[in-house]
């Protein structure tokens, strides 16, 4: 990314922060703290990226995206269920309208996030910088942003009102569902998780198995409430045998999922995403235990007919529905932070820009007693700055010197007194745009430092560009 400024910026500290959405989804967003002229200012300039890095539009993502999947799993679990049970069609009708509902719902907060996603990346909230001069604070920049693709999925929404077309089109029901699940393959944890084939596996059975459960819900309640007491019992235990298949493909691939996300168990906790994580695992437990009393418990009591086992069948499911839809939430959550795989190949990459930019900075005394403080960057090859302040021998900064000069040579490649006038910055500090310095090699940096107009002080020390 490329910030054309408009004018030259003074000097002083600055800090300049984006925010993207990468290719997993993931919001990313950073600070870099860059000086002119004179030294960065602090630990304070970083806080205050810091500060801005959150954006106000987070909650709106984060509601959406619940709306979205929620509405997706319906839609797609209710195109499921009915490829794999024939119902009545006191059954079938209100199942295919909830299903045209959802997708419905599901179209429109597709369009949304691309509203609320491309605010969240290009927030004003994220262009504010203050300044202070050689203080603590950051001086205004103007902030990079970048465009994101806040829905690619959004391609796929025709499956999903294909997955709602009719109970009888059960090729277009699987073409549907098939695209719905497809959709969330093309981005997020699948698409830069390795090995790729593995995640999209895993990723694809999870949701799968998930939207058939939750997808069930509805129909098997409104069941319960419309056929015979035995006929209801019938059709229950039918799903259960595919529940427990559900169960277990969810349970088997969020094990997967979770330890590549998490980068191994330790880092369940300590961080946004492990904790969320916990969250939802939680969750689910709870919802197993509901669904593991309706089979053992209230089923047989249905089949068999006793007083009141509709209702309290019912009255289950209604909760079981109520929790799966806080489970969509919870792993709705863990889209918005990084998970600790990123993290870590996040951490892994800023090490070496960290190496890139160190630079080198050294205290080099004269024979007089006099010292200089040399701060050169990024020590690579290119363009470098050096940051120079020259003290007397009782640790004085002079203040006001006539002038001060800086010398390289690199003898290896035949370069000598390459010479280049510094300027006073304030507060003893002498400030130069090194552009010579283009081959890596063992360099010597000379700093001739004049106290007066006919005094002066010589300083030299190696310096390596790499």
């Amino acid at each position: 990314m490329v910030m054309p400024l408009g004018e030259p910026l003074p000097n002083g500290t600055y800090v300049m922060t984006y925010r993207v959405i990468s290719a997993d989804t993931h919001p990313v967003g950073a600070a870099i703290v860059f000086s002119v002229g004179e030294p960065i200012a602090g630990p304070g300039a970083l806080a205050a990226a810091r500060s801005q890095a959150s954006s106000p539009w987070t909650w709106a993502v984060a509601a959406n995206r619940w709306i979205l999947y929620a509405a997706m799993l319906v839609a797609t679990g209710s195109a499921l269920f009915l490829i794999l049970f024939s119902v009545p069609p006191a059954v079938v009708n209100p199942t295919v309208a909830l299903a045209r509902a959802a997708t419905l719902v599901g179209a429109l907060a597709y369009l949304v996030a691309i509203g609320v996603g491309g605010a969240g990346c290009s927030s004003p909230a994220r262009a504010r910088c203050s300044k202070r001069r050689r203080g603590p604070g950051v001086s205004p920049a103007r902030c990079c942003r970048a465009p994101c693709s806040a829905c690619r999925r959004c391609c796929c929404c025709g499956g999903r009102w294909v997955a709602a077309a009719g109970a009888g089109a059960s090729a277009a029901l699987m073409v549907g569902a098939g695209a719905a699940i497809a959709s969330f393959l093309v981005t997020g944890h699948a698409a830069t998780a390795a090995p790729v084939w593995l995640m999209a596996t895993m990723v694809g059975l999870h949701l799968l198995a998930t939207a058939f459960w939750m997808g069930a819900l509805f129909p098997l309640q409104r069941a319960a409430g419309t056929l015979g007491a035995d006929e209801a019992g019938a059709l229950m235990n039918r799903f259960s045998r595919f529940g427990v298949v559900a169960v277990a493909t969810t349970l088997l691939s969020g094990m997967v999922i979770s330890w590549v996300q998490l980068d191994g168990p330790a880092n369940l906790l300590g961080n946004d995403y492990g904790e969320s994580l916990v969250r939802k695992l939680v969750i689910v437990a709870i919802v197993i235990g509901v669904a593991l009393y309706n089979k053992f418990r209230l089923t047989p009591a249905l089949e068999r007919g006793e007083a009141g086992s509709t209702a309290r069948i019912r009255r289950s499911i209604r909760v079981e529905y109520a929790l799966y839809v806080v489970v969509v939430g919870a792993a709705m959550s863990l889209t918005l932070p990084t998970p600790p795989r990123a993290t870590a190949a996040q951490g892994a990459a800023g090490g070496t820009m960290a190496m890139a930019t160190e630079g080198f900075k050294a205290t080099v005394q004269s024979a007089e007693g006099y010292s200089v403080e040399i701060d050169l960057s990024p020590a690579r090859p290119g363009e470098n700055m050096l940051m120079a302040t020259v003290r007397d021998p009782a640790g004085t900064l002079l203040d006001g010197m006539a002038a001060l000069e800086v010398v390289i040579a690199l003898d290896a490649a035949g370069i000598s007194d390459v010479r280049t006038k510094a300027e006073d910055v304030g507060n003893g500090m002498w400030h130069a745009m090194i552009q010579e310095m283009l081959i890596p090699g063992e360099w010597t940096v000379q700093v001739d430092a004049y106290v007066t107009d006919y005094d002066k002080i010589t300083f030299s020390t190696p310096v390596t560009i790499r």
